[in-house]
């Protein structure tokens, strides 16, 4: 029905118009229902059914499950939130992904208002749910002998009918949060992860770029512990990331490893060798320098080999190169080189902080790369991606895609932050306070940046320098563990600082923790949760929440 304004001028236009233009009309209208119909399927096709439910006898299942919906939602991510007593078990093979919060009962039954769903899985002997990708919250209390059963048999349930479970079974005790959070963030991250895997198809064209510099940041002179490189890439179009995001680069295997690997193939499997083609020959020189994994070698990768493996004895706690691998436990002559081409895994990409600013930096990005040195075996190796960047020279191509990180982003202009990043942990926070100076941002910027020597792993010790003398740094605190007997932390410096600390986070403050995740992001948490505590006289539990909830408190760590 058509509103009376809206009335009258359809009959006016229909009284003042030729036949023709009627007809034009008509189809007009026809061919523009028609093309918002098809769109609308189209949009449908490509939305994924996500569900939360719960069943619930006290609230604690509801309570939680509203808490995990309302960050879904702030994540914009399209979830429904449903109790289960209200639920259509008819719409279950529609599901594409589902989530279940559900508290047990007495004997381990299941609460009264997910009685109908629990008997509807169990029941239907024709329910089989291929399609659906799930994982269950259960709630329980320990001190009872069927803790957590209705969560558990309905996970156990799910997975023996077909469907996917992506998420482990989470058990949660009377005192839930802990878990219930772990458990909410998992979904989180797995549909943000999602998200940025599409925008990585639509977007993610592979960027070439050509290396401007690569340098060694620490000051090798003084013998530093360490090798960290600045590199520079230059790429002749614009670069669309913003301050936060990320590089991600599949690294090359060393061509001695696969000339060694061709060697052997060439000495143990002549003959199979010669019978490739000559494009063949050239594919496998190309795969096992681009394409496959022949270094430190999966455990899953490890149990497939074993089958072709003429002996059975490969230790899965050791780490493996191709190589050592394939002259230890040679292949059974009835496998083929075809064979063990199936079963190697791809090179997986690693994802470096961006160091430079959009706005401050033209058709370069600049990354901040530490080449890890380990030992294995009884021998120093490296890091296979930051190996291969530290290697690269002047006008070498490297192919990047960005990686968006939608959560780690600057605040509005005028926010106050506060940067802790020791180590390479302060990559994101040069192009944060590049960015900040090119937009001339009001917001105070303060950084905590620590590492072992004052004299050989000083960072970006200009730059820094030079921000503080224009005042684009509010405040500088350094830490330098080793050059004292006993060491110093960051955290150790949060402690010393922390009336002011405590003010700027009382007042609005956002806080960025970049770097190693253990010790350092553990650490630097626990730190601040006693600044809270004791400084605030605050439950630092419910304080920092408030703050993740305001998305003022937020981590990049690895």
């Amino acid at each position: 029905m058509l509103s009376e304004s809206n009335n009258k001028i359809f009959f006016k236009l229909i009284e003042e118009s030729s036949q023709e233009e009627m007809i034009w009309m008509c189809g007009y209208i026809s061919g523009l229902l028609f093309y918002k119909k098809k769109d609308s399927k189209e949009i449908k096709k490509e939305e994924k059914k996500i569900t939360l439910v719960y069943g619930t006898e006290t609230g604690n299942a509801k309570n939680l499950a509203f808490d995990i919906y309302e960050k879904a939602k702030k994540e914009k991510i399209p979830i429904k939130l449903i109790s289960l007593d209200q639920y259509c078990l008819k719409n279950l093979e529609k599901e594409d992904y589902f989530f279940i919060v559900m508290s047990t009962h007495g004997e381990g039954k299941p609460p009264s208002s997910a009685k109908s769903f629990f008997d509807f899985i169990h029941h239907n002997k024709n329910l089989f749910l291929k399609n659906l990708k799930y994982s269950v919250l259960a709630l329980g209390d320990k001190s009872y002998t069927y803790f957590c059963k209705a969560g558990e048999d309905v996970d156990k349930r799910l997975y023996d009918i077909g469907a996917i479970r992506i998420i482990p079974l989470y058990k949660c005790d009377v005192d839930y949060e802990n878990q219930s959070n772990k458990w909410g963030n998992e979904i989180l991250n797995f549909f943000k992860k999602k998200k940025n895997e599409i925008y990585t198809k639509k977007k993610n064209q592979k960027i070439c770029g050509k290396i401007l510099k690569n340098i060694i940041l620490n000051n090798q002179e003084k013998s530093s512990n360490k090798e960290i490189h600045h590199i520079e890439i230059f790429v002749s179009n614009k670069i669309e990331y913003s301050p936060g995001d990320s590089i991600g680069i599949f690294p090359e295997n060393p061509s001695r490893e696969r000339d060694h690997i061709i060697e052997y193939v060439k000495k143990n499997r002549k003959k199979e060798f010669e019978e490739y083609k000559y494009e063949e020959k050239n594919k496998i020189f190309y795969l096992l320098k681009k394409k496959f994994n022949i270094l430190f070698l999966s455990e899953n990768f490890l149990k497939k080999y074993s089958f072709l493996s003429e002996k059975k004895n490969i230790s899965l706690k050791k780490k493996w190169k191709l190589i050592d691998l394939l002259i230890k436990f040679p292949m059974k002559n009835e496998f083929s080189l075809k064979d063990l081409i199936k079963i190697i895994e791809p090179i997986k990409p690693r994802l470096y902080s961006i160091s430079s600013s959009p706005k401050a930096h033209k058709n370069v990005i600049h990354i901040t790369v530490s080449r890890h040195r380990f030992q294995l075996n009884g021998k120093t190796v490296y890091g296979h991606c930051s190996d291969f960047l530290s290697k690269l020279k002047i006008g070498d191509e490297l192919y990047f895609f960005i990686y968006k990180n939608e959560i780690f982003k600057l605040p509005d202009f005028d926010k106050n932050i506060i940067l802790i990043g020791p180590g390479t942990g302060i990559a994101p926070f040069r192009s944060f306070l590049y960015e900040r100076e090119a937009i001339k941002a009001t917001g105070k910027n303060w950084l905590f940046f620590g590492d072992q020597h004052f004299d050989t792993d000083f960072l970006y010790k200009k730059e820094i320098i030079n921000w503080k003398k224009k005042g684009i740094l509010y405040r500088i605190i350094l830490s330098f563990s080793r050059d004292q007997e006993r060491k110093i932390y960051v955290q150790d410096k949060i402690w010393i600082n922390r009336i002011e600390f405590f003010s700027w986070i009382k007042n609005g403050a956002y806080v960025y923790i970049c770097g190693n995740k253990t010790p350092m992001s553990v650490d630097v948490e626990k730190m601040i949760s006693r600044v809270i505590e004791e400084v605030g006289k605050c439950n630092s539990t419910f304080f920092l929440k408030k703050m993740k909830q305001e998305g003022r408190y937020l981590k990049d760590v690895y």
